[in-house]
């Protein structure tokens, strides 16, 4: 009979019936391996790829490239309320000029 380093007891809650798993402790060195071994393998990755950094130069210029962008569609936010204003003026005068129009 195997020896068993470790049991797990499995109840189902829609099933009476028990499942037992057992695990040897061949089989827990033969996970710990896998997992050391992936782990390693995660860190050689990242020493070989590391992560972009950013300098402080290109930092400050993106940030002063947001800004720029940001006051460019401020004003061009203000600069439609007034064409959308402009235009409803002209409106105005247009059915002003239409009633006048149809008045003759």
């Amino acid at each position: 009979m195997k020896t068993t380093f470790w049991s797990l007891v499995v109840i189902s809650p829609n099933s009476p019936s028990l499942h037992k798993i057992r695990i040897s402790g061949q089989a827990l060195l033969l996970l710990a391996g896998a997992f050391v071994l992936a782990f390693c393998t995660t860190v050689l990755l990242l020493l070989m790829f590391p992560r972009i950094q950013i300098n402080d130069i290109d930092r400050t210029r993106l940030a002063a490239e947001n800004q720029m962008l940001r006051i460019e569609n401020k004003n061009l936010t203000v600069g439609m309320h007034r064409l959308d204003s402009k235009l409803s003026r002209m409106e105005g005068r247009s059915q002003d000029v239409a009633a006048l129009m149809q008045a003759d």
